[in-house]
């Protein structure tokens, strides 16, 4: 089980273009929400472990496991930890998610995806969303704190950006 799934990207400011449920008509979905969910996956250990350090993204990975397992299973604290986390963990997903997408690789260099729509780069955007997720994590380090678990995080997931990355 991940943290979260692909429904934070439906709608709202985290919106990706066509991630909708997959019994949707549009054949997109399938597509959209394997995409998504490889991030998700990949990202989430990354996350973890900058957020909450070593052994608390242990205990938080072992819950989630768990409750893969057996829907009916919980752990109150653990499952407000990872409620605290999860829209943190959603910016993250999506500022790695947008930096990737935008370009693809080719023998002779990176090249912008082609589109029927007109593109922009995705800068000012990302770096909205970068500093949105700080902001929700300088709240979750304070509530941390304050319910006494002891969480070691980077410093620059706390970090605001700017487009200068200055």
């Amino acid at each position: 089980m991940n943290l979260i799934d692909c429904s934070y990207f439906y709608v709202g400011p985290l919106q990706i273009m066509n991630a909708r449920p997959i019994d949707d008509i549009d054949n997109n979905a399938i597509a959209v929400q394997e995409t998504i969910t490889g991030y998700i996956e990949r990202y989430q250990g990354e996350f973890l472990l900058k957020m909450v350090g070593k052994e608390l993204s242990a205990d938080v990975n072992a819950y989630l496991k768990e409750r893969g397992k057996d829907e009916n299973y919980t752990d109150e604290a653990m499952e407000e930890l990872c409620e605290k986390l999860r829209p943190s963990f959603a910016h993250y997903v999506y500022f790695k998610l947008v930096g990737d997408v935008n370009q693809t690789m080719t023998i002779t260099g990176l090249m912008k995806l082609k589109s029927a729509n007109d593109n922009q780069a995705p800068r000012q955007r990302m770096v909205k969303v970068w500093n949105d997720m700080v902001e929700l994590n300088k709240q979750f380090v304070a509530w941390a704190e304050e319910s006494d678990y002891d969480v070691f995080y980077y410093v620059d997931m706390v970090t605001p950006i700017n487009q200068f990355n200055l």
